[in-house]
Protein backbone atom coordinates (compact mmCIF):
# COMPACT_ATOMS: atom_id res chain seq x y z
CA UNK A 1 0.00 0.00 0.00
CA UNK A 2 1.02 3.54 -0.56
CA UNK A 3 0.89 5.86 1.82
CA UNK A 4 -1.08 9.18 1.47
CA UNK A 5 1.22 12.43 1.62
CA UNK A 6 -1.59 15.12 1.41
CA UNK A 7 -4.36 15.61 3.73
CA UNK A 8 -8.49 15.95 2.31
CA UNK A 9 -9.89 18.90 3.86
CA UNK A 10 -10.71 19.77 7.10
CA UNK A 11 -14.45 20.39 8.43
CA UNK A 12 -14.74 24.80 9.84
CA UNK A 13 -15.48 25.02 13.34
CA UNK A 14 -18.53 27.10 14.01
CA UNK A 15 -15.83 30.01 15.11
CA UNK A 16 -14.86 29.97 11.47
CA UNK A 17 -17.72 30.20 9.34
CA UNK A 18 -18.25 32.86 6.85
CA UNK A 19 -19.71 36.05 6.99
CA UNK A 20 -23.29 36.19 4.95
CA UNK A 21 -24.93 39.39 4.66
CA UNK A 22 -28.22 38.92 6.20
CA UNK A 23 -30.64 40.90 4.13
CA UNK A 24 -29.41 39.87 0.64
CA UNK A 25 -27.87 35.90 1.79
CA UNK A 26 -24.49 37.09 -0.14
CA UNK A 27 -26.23 37.41 -3.29
CA UNK A 28 -25.80 41.18 -3.41
CA UNK A 29 -29.52 41.73 -4.79
CA UNK A 30 -32.64 42.77 -2.45
CA UNK A 31 -36.03 41.61 -3.36
CA UNK A 32 -39.37 43.33 -2.47
CA UNK A 33 -42.83 43.23 -3.30
CA UNK A 34 -43.87 46.81 -5.24
CA UNK A 35 -47.66 47.74 -5.34
CA UNK A 36 -47.65 46.03 -8.91
CA UNK A 37 -49.17 42.27 -9.15
CA UNK A 38 -46.68 39.71 -9.26
CA UNK A 39 -43.54 42.30 -9.83
CA UNK A 40 -40.70 42.20 -7.52
CA UNK A 41 -38.16 44.94 -6.88
CA UNK A 42 -35.26 44.31 -7.37
CA UNK A 43 -32.06 46.29 -5.79
CA UNK A 44 -28.62 46.15 -4.89
CA UNK A 45 -28.03 45.35 -1.30
CA UNK A 46 -26.61 48.43 0.42
CA UNK A 47 -25.31 46.93 3.80
CA UNK A 48 -22.72 44.31 1.94
CA UNK A 49 -19.63 44.61 -0.74
CA UNK A 50 -21.38 42.10 -3.01
CA UNK A 51 -24.11 44.79 -3.72
CA UNK A 52 -21.85 47.78 -3.47
CA UNK A 53 -20.70 45.49 -6.73
CA UNK A 54 -23.48 45.32 -8.13
CA UNK A 55 -24.53 48.84 -7.90
CA UNK A 56 -20.88 49.91 -9.39
CA UNK A 57 -21.31 47.48 -12.59
CA UNK A 58 -25.03 48.77 -13.24
CA UNK A 59 -23.52 52.44 -13.03
CA UNK A 60 -20.77 51.79 -15.12
CA UNK A 61 -23.36 50.03 -17.59
CA UNK A 62 -25.53 52.96 -17.37
CA UNK A 63 -22.78 55.72 -18.18
CA UNK A 64 -21.65 53.86 -21.31
CA UNK A 65 -25.24 53.46 -22.49
CA UNK A 66 -25.69 57.46 -22.09
CA UNK A 67 -22.31 58.21 -23.69
CA UNK A 68 -23.56 56.11 -26.68
CA UNK A 69 -26.40 57.79 -26.93
CA UNK A 70 -24.56 61.34 -26.68
CA UNK A 71 -22.30 60.62 -29.22
CA UNK A 72 -25.01 59.01 -31.85
CA UNK A 73 -26.57 62.05 -31.43
CA UNK A 74 -30.19 61.27 -30.35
Amino acid sequence: MVAAKKTIGTQKTPEEEVAICRQCLGTGIVLGWTEIAYFEDRRPCAKCDAGGLIDSKIADIVKRARLEERLSGW
